[in-house]
């Protein structure tokens, strides 16, 4: 299967990547009937790491109500040297049962951070998402998303609460998460 699309800017882990800035993206998954799964997927919208690549795989089951879905993905971008971020990888398991899911995500690398994300589907879409970096920031975020239509969504993400170690706030790169409002439309069409 084939897929592109268009989003108002790039949210990740309820952050803005994309700093207001539009981001296109295009994915090829690959998907098996015993479960298991591969892809890649691109966009253009982070902007301080430039292009993004994506190659994923794993094994996804449902049994029921229960779904159990194990990954490994690595990131790749085009901006990337020696102080920015490159290349990295994460293993992610997800749980499902009924209309309520739990992912956990922790680096595959040298670095020690770690997300979690729990999510309810009824008629609009709530995640709420804990992400602690491993080097003194740890933030709290909700998002709600809607389906406008099937390929038009609404998505309004909002940090919620946030902790800065002194270390980490001394460090000129870094700083606390922005917690105002972001509001993303996007758009996504199947091209099989």
């Amino acid at each position: 299967e084939y897929s592109a699309g268009i989003a108002t800017t790039y949210l990740w882990r309820g952050t803005d990547l994309g700093q207001g800035a539009p981001a296109f993206s295009a994915a090829a998954d690959y998907a098996h009937e015993s479960g298991a799964y591969a892809g890649l997927w691109a966009s253009s919208g982070d902007d301080g790491t430039g292009t993004e690549y994506d190659l994923y795989a794993g094994y996804a089951l449902e049994a029921g109500d229960v779904s159990v879905d194990l990954s490994v993905a690595t990131y790749a971008y085009s901006k990337s040297d020696d102080t920015g971020p490159g290349e990295l990888s994460e293993a992610i398991l997800g749980l499902g049962f009924q209309d309520a899911s739990l992912t956990y995500i922790d680096n595959l690398g040298d670095d020690d951070y770690s997300y979690i994300a729990l999510g309810y589907s009824t008629i609009v879409d709530v995640t709420v998402g804990m992400s602690d970096n491993g080097i003194g920031q740890e933030y709290t975020h909700i998002d709600l998303g809607y389906a406008l239509t099937d390929e038009l969504s609404l998505t309004v993400s909002k940090v919620l609460d946030q902790s800065n170690s002194v270390a980490f706030l001394a460090d000129p790169d870094n700083g606390p998460v922005d917690e105002d409002a972001i509001v993303v439309l996007s758009y996504s069409i199947a091209l099989k």
